[in-house]
């Protein structure tokens, strides 16, 4: 059920279960932030779930995340997301991360088995789409070689010199939607040369470049601000980036990432 998605999420890694996360929450929502994205190993579902129950759910779009401690319960944990977050249902539910070839041997095998468990949270109703995060080429293959559903969503670190080109352009090609997580690299991002020169061009904040790129490049960016002014900047985005501009950022050179990589992940692979 491809219900319509919204071209910009507010995203709450490292906010805490906490009334602060509520109000943040309220705030974002209040200020046109339709896309709420969290993920269990957040461990902040229940403050969301305060602040987005006093809005109509109908007009939210409710993404969660399943950790890798619960790839053998994806169901329990899914419903524990679900009561957290105090909502009848979610919208996108993504596999935070693959398993990794470092760690597992038949992390084909685990993929498959975890994403049948997904599918079947789509048969019951619980979830209206499912998708994964952090997958690469080969790991997509892999999943779609074997699933009756092909995964909605691939959320990857998406920012300015840093594409991940192969994988947008793969995604692109078998229509998964492509969502960028710290679009702003984390707001490092913000502090590059690069960026402040299309920005001062633009008249626009660095950030707002960054996020209109990601749009105009059809890749959903998940942005996070505690400070209502900079929630309400990050949504004016009424301009658009020139052809040249966007090849210029296109192009830039490598200019830093998380360095975390889901084929070679031991940590939490």
């Amino acid at each position: 059920m491809n219900n319509i998605m919204p071209s910009i999420g507010f995203g709450t890694w490292k906010l805490k279960n906490s009334s602060d996360t509520t109000k943040i929450i309220t705030d974002a929502i209040s200020c046109g932030y339709m896309l709420i994205d969290t993920a269990s190993s957040y461990l902040n579902e229940e403050a969301i779930g305060k602040a987005i129950s006093a809005y109509d759910r109908s007009k939210l779009f409710v993404s969660g995340k399943l950790w890798n401690t619960d790839r053998n319960n994806v169901t329990e944990a899914c419903e524990k997301t679900i009561s957290n977050l105090n909502c009848e249902y979610l919208d996108l539910y993504l596999m935070h991360w693959p398993a990794s070839k470092a760690v597992h041997d038949n992390w084909a095998e685990i993929n498959s088995s975890v994403w049948y468990q997904m599918e079947n949270l789509v048969k019951s109703g619980k979830v209206r789409n499912i998708g994964v995060s952090n997958f690469k080429n080969n790991q997509l293959d892999a999943l779609i070689n074997t699933c009756s559903l092909k995964p909605y969503v691939n959320q990857i670190e998406f920012h300015p010199g840093f594409m991940q080109k192969e994988i947008v352009d793969y995604c692109k090609n078998n229509e998964i939607i492509i969502q960028a997580w710290s679009p702003l690299r984390s707001g490092r991002a913000l502090k590059k040369k690069e960026i402040i020169f299309i920005a001062e061009k633009y008249g626009r904040s660095p950030a707002q470049i960054c996020l209109k790129w990601c749009i105009q490049n059809s890749v959903i960016p998940i942005v996070k601000s505690a400070n209502i002014e900079r929630m309400k900047s990050n949504l004016s985005l009424d301009f658009i980036l020139k052809k040249d501009d966007m090849d210029y950022l296109n192009n830039l050179p490598y200019m830093g990432s998380s360095g975390l990589d889901s084929e070679t992940l031991t940590l939490f692979g």
